[in-house]
């Protein structure tokens, strides 16, 4: 009897583990997203003086995939899609590609 007592609490200790472990991941993920959305606001805001209407930032956990950016520019009515390069420190990130789109 006393094995199978310690098999369960070993498999619980690793469960508990297992499950902090995951947790952490996921926490730096979503700090590594807020992290990376501060900076696109911030150059957003650089650049046209403010943050755009119908600004969507679709950032992935994944840093491999590019950052998509999408919003509508008031002042000229057009549609802008930007993709921009997160892969490493804020140093490294930058912008990849711009497309506009008359409305």
């Amino acid at each position: 009897m006393d094995n199978s007592v310690e098999a369960l609490v070993l498999i619980a200790a690793s469960a508990l583990v297992a499950l902090a472990a995951f947790a952490l991941y996921r926490w730096q993920q979503r700090k590594r997203v807020r992290r990376v959305e501060g900076w696109v606001g911030g150059y957003l805001v650089a650049r046209y003086g403010e943050l755009p209407d119908h600004l969507n930032i679709n950032c992935s956990d994944d840093r491999l995939w590019p950052v998509l950016v999408s919003f509508d520019s008031p002042r000229t009515e057009t549609r802008h899609r930007l993709q921009f390069g997160c892969w490493g420190p804020p140093s490294t990130f930058s912008l990849l590609s711009e497309k506009e789109e008359k409305r």
